[in-house]
């Protein structure tokens, strides 16, 4: 699907494989209390919720590769509260923190009144309203998988996480948790950007630019469990990002993966995905823009034939098929945050904050009183930025806070060993003497230095993953 009006803004319309359950209408129907799990299958009118077993007026049936269920089944499991507009034939679906409008026979849905496409609409079949399960699961806050061996559907509810009481150290400690990446051997590798999901990885684009056939890669590591000395590729820039697409004038172009350029990774908290943006080019074919799906599985999104995209600009979505980034310059450079379903952008050239208006407008919220801004970030609704000596945490109203002075880090040895929670002591070499064999110990990696592009992220406890160019290596400031 291609996106319109990309100068003005940009619309992650994501084309994902949509699940629904169950026929007959009803209002005020009773949820089931704590909701953990439930079971479906294709064409089975049979499903087992909580382990308890119940019939459904009409079995689970795929429209146009969706999977659509009853929607009395869904409002029950799910525990929303649902409303129906007669006038309108509009469904209206909620939680305390989540409303789902759907229209019967239309593709536009909102969710907390923000319109997104559908793929598959709310239908009505043999008087039972059949609705999308996955759309409506996940923006519930489910976990939705799916089998395709067995055509078995499972939802499940994402775990409520104890908030921790965190408080800062006084003396934040570095942990080289890499060797060099991706080889000590090569001045070919370099790495494009950083970011960090909600389960402790960390991805990283990276460029080989001698090896011509697999020149971009994405790399992970675990803080709980990876290997620093034997960090590897998720996956390469290889055929599977092969694409093909219609240009300006409706004819079908097709781009191999060699012609493929990385440009940026985000990463989708509620439905736990990595995203790709990057840059399809190649010799007679209109140059596109293309957002990729990375993980859970490779494949193409979204595109768009306006090539005016700032490379720079890090996109952050709260659902998929919302608007992820606006450029109100083309020229500018910067990150963008979501905050109670706002977007509010970040102007690192000019140090200003923006709020990006439902109407495609721009709102200055506040300007900053800082030097040269050298990076940034965002992370839950703030953005970390950086100047040659410190690292902030701003919030979208313009306060700024210090996060981390790099001169007050305290530098620990050795490369980490998550597993084992220590430190690999530093390398021993030995040197001739007068005369005689002499053992030293390799001194570490150089200090931290913030003050040309930095490339950092935050992870989920708050530290900050850092790539250190100078020594190409991945570091951790822990700061909690």
């Amino acid at each position: 699907m291609m996106i319109k009006n990309f100068g003005k803004h940009i619309v992650l319309g994501v084309s994902c494989f949509f699940l629904s359950i169950q026929p007959a209408f009803a209002v005020g129907s009773t949820a089931i209390a704590n909701h953990h799990e439930m079971k479906l299958r294709l064409n089975e009118q049979v499903v087992t919720v909580n382990g308890q077993n119940q019939t459904l007026a009409a079995p689970p049936t795929l429209m146009n590769n969706v999977t659509m269920v009853p929607l009395r089944f869904v409002a029950e499991s799910l525990g929303t509260a649902v409303k129906w507009d007669e006038l309108t034939r509009t469904i209206t679906l909620s939680t305390a923190k989540t409303a789902i409008t759907l229209t019967i026979d239309s593709k536009d849905a909102r969710i907390n009144g923000v319109s997104t496409a559908l793929e598959q609409p709310a239908t009505i079949i043999n008087n039972t309203t059949m609705v999308p399960l996955r759309f409506i699961s996940e923006n519930m806050d489910q976990k939705v998988s799916f089998d395709s061996a067995t055509l078995a559907i499972t939802i499940t509810s994402k775990a409520i996480q104890p908030v921790a009481v965190q408080t800062k150290r006084d003396k934040p400690t570095v942990d080289n948790l890499s060797i060099a990446l991706p080889s000590a051997e090569s001045n070919y590798d370099k790495i494009r950007d950083i970011i960090s999901d909600s389960n402790s990885n960390v991805y990283m684009i990276d460029v080989n630019e001698k090896d011509y056939n697999y020149r971009y890669g994405i790399l992970s590591y675990n803080q709980k469990e990876g290997d620093g000395r034997n960090i590897q590729k998720t996956t390469f820039i290889d055929g599977k990002f092969n694409i093909q697409y219609k240009d300006s004038r409706g004819n079908l172009q097709r781009v191999p993966s060699n012609n493929i350029t990385p440009k940026k990774l985000f990463y989708n908290s509620l439905n736990s995905k990595l995203y790709l943006i990057a840059q399809a080019s190649e010799t007679y074919v209109e140059e596109a823009t293309v957002i990729y799906e990375v993980l859970p599985e490779v494949k193409m999104v979204t595109y768009n034939l306006d090539s005016s995209m700032n490379e720079e600009n890090n996109f952050q979505s709260p659902s998929e098929t919302k608007v992820i980034g606006r450029l109100p310059d083309k020229q500018g450079n910067y990150v963008s945050v979501n905050m109670d379903d706002n977007i509010y952008v970040l102007d690192k050239e000019n140090k200003k904050i923006s709020k990006i208006n439902l109407d495609g407008t721009v709102s200055e919220v506040a300007k900053l009183h800082l030097g040269q801004i050298t990076g940034a970030a965002t992370r839950n609704g703030y953005f970390y930025i950086s100047d040659a000596k410190k690292i902030y945490r701003v919030d979208v109203s313009g306060n700024l806070e210090e996060y981390v002075n790099i001169d007050n880090l305290t530098y620990n040895k050795g490369l980490f060993d998550p597993k084992t929670q220590t430190y690999e002591p530093p390398a021993v070499n030995y040197k001739i003497e007068n005369g005689e064999s002499i053992a030293y110990q390799v001194e570490g990696p150089s200090a931290l230095n913030i003050g040309g592009n930095p490339l950092f992220t935050i992870d989920n406890a708050g530290n900050i993953i850092i790539y250190d160019s100078l020594n190409r290596i991945l570091r951790r400031i822990n700061v909690f």
